[in-house]
């Protein structure tokens, strides 16, 4: 080490010695860029297990209470946060749909009829209406899908009083954005198969969700907690889609009161 002779970091200008610049972090030892070498930066940084998002993938698989209970200390260098996780995941199933040729509207269509959720309209307004506000969520998926998390933090409120609500909004961030990957399972059957299983996907998600939350918030009887994680998970959902569906009823009746 001491033979080596001093490099100039490209990013600050600082001299040092080794692979990484003691200053700002950069690596000392630059290299040309080629196909090679941006497919294993991203394998390393990405999808390495011994990387922040590798870590927090296994993490939140493994033992999601550790990874969350690590970060509400303070230590906000092992793991990604939540909102970054948040970010990424989505990025993930909104690259995968892309390069599946799936839009968004497609997908979100195939899992309504999957699940018998397609209501006979009774007019042309409210069928429009409808199309509409789909045609919303689609384009703004990530938007629609943050916008459940403040209210299923707040069914854990309910029923978790100990952690102020900030923890619970951090705890089930990290926990739904997690059961994307069961999202992006299905996406994969769905392309294969054309088959939507959504109640595969929702059941699946319900799990993950409730034995994170027995993890994250223990109770005197696993089964309980598990139970208890369901309940709370259902109310936060059931909470949410009474606002969406009270926000709908008022643009219907605006168009009605406009037309």
């Amino acid at each position: 080490m001491a033979d080596q002779p001093p490099n100039h970091c490209i990013n600050c200008g600082a001299t040092g010695i080794g692979n990484y610049c003691s200053n700002c972090g950069q690596k000392l030892h630059t290299q040309k860029i080629t196909w090679k070498y941006a497919f294993s930066d991203f394998i390393d940084r990405w999808l390495g297990m011994d990387t922040k998002y590798g870590r927090t993938v296994v993490g939140l698989f493994k033992n999601p209470d550790n990874l969350i209970t690590t970060y509400l200390h303070g230590n906000n260098v092992k793991y990604i946060g939540p909102l970054g996780y948040y970010v990424v995941m989505t990025a993930l199933m909104l690259l995968l749909l892309e390069f599946l040729g799936i839009s968004m509207a497609e997908f979100m269509e195939a899992s309504n009829e999957s699940m018998g959720m397609t209501p006979e309209q009774t007019s042309e307004e409210q069928k429009a209406f409808q199309s509409g506000v789909m045609g919303w969520i689609s384009d703004h998926f990530r938007l629609f899908s943050g916008l459940m998390i403040p209210f299923t933090a707040l069914a854990g409120k309910m029923y978790y009083r100990k952690s102020s609500y900030l923890h619970h909004i951090i705890r089930f961030t990290y926990i739904q954005a997690h059961t994307i990957w069961v999202t992006i399972t299905i996406i994969i059957v769905y392309s294969i198969t054309g088959e939507l299983y959504s109640l595969i996907m929702l059941s699946t998600s319900s799990v993950y969700i409730s034995w994170a939350l027995m993890k994250c918030y223990p109770q005197k009887y696993k089964a309980w907690g598990f139970v208890k994680g369901l309940i709370a998970w259902v109310t936060g959902y059931v909470i949410f889609f009474l606002f969406v569906a009270i926000i709908m009823l008022i643009g219907l009746f605006i168009m009605a009161y406009i037309g």
